[in-house]
């Protein structure tokens, strides 16, 4: 089947925008993706069911959670529907797109260098729920800060919340919590997870520890 003309134009003015910043397309799909090793900035150029045209969604994904799939854990929505009219005048609107999927990249990029920055974003959730809890344990612990990462990771136990990937969110806290300590290896573990969450999502093996900023 051929390429409708309107995802052929979101990828062509993505290749022009997003490739020279090293985001990577998505096999052939409209997902782009940002790679920094323990989280991956994932670009949506999001269709309708109803008509032809683009949303944009931009945000990070955090890939310390072992899971299949890729996730907007900080961002999501930066343009409302561009509908496809005719080819010149979908063109710019493809173009402007890309341009601000390429500017929200670079911001997240700045907003998130470290491990520390999320769990600060976390922290001053408005609504802070068992994933917010999770992530922001997480990220305490891997800054050396153990009695806040305990504190947070308390919380994912007390979740009253009862579904199967609940239960399993608390059996995973509950086993680095137990590793939050000098020579606990949590360190090594949330690698480990990482490792394996970039494998069950499709990303390349990181070259050295996913914990390490690219340089």
């Amino acid at each position: 089947m051929p390429t409708p003309e309107h995802t052929r134009l979101l990828t062509a003015a993505a290749r022009s925008a997003l490739r020279p910043l090293g985001c990577v397309q998505k096999g052939r799909s409209r997902t782009w993706l940002d790679d920094h090793g323990w989280w991956v900035g994932v670009i949506e150029f999001q269709p309708s069911g109803w008509s032809r045209g683009s949303y944009l969604n931009v945000g990070a994904c955090w890939l310390w959670e072992e899971k299949d799939f890729l996730s907007f854990d900080a961002g999501y929505r930066v343009a409302p529907f561009q509908p496809f009219t005719d080819t010149a005048e979908f063109t710019v609107a493809a173009q402007a797109l890309a341009e601000q999927a390429a500017a929200e990249v670079l911001a997240l990029r700045d907003r998130f260098p470290t491990p520390g920055q999320v769990g600060a974003l976390m922290s001053r959730h408005p609504k802070p729920g068992i994933r917010e809890h999770m992530h922001a344990g997480i990220a305490a612990g891997l800054a050396g800060a153990y009695d806040e990462a305990r504190r947070h990771l308390a919380l994912v136990a007390e979740e009253s919340h009862t579904a199967p990937w609940v239960d399993v969110l608390k059996r995973n806290c509950a086993e680095l919590t137990s590793r939050l300590q000098p020579g606990g290896g949590f360190e090594a573990e949330i690698a480990a997870i990482v490792t394996r969450t970039r494998r069950a999502v499709g990303l390349p093996e990181w070259r050295s520890s996913p914990l390490i900023p690219p340089g």
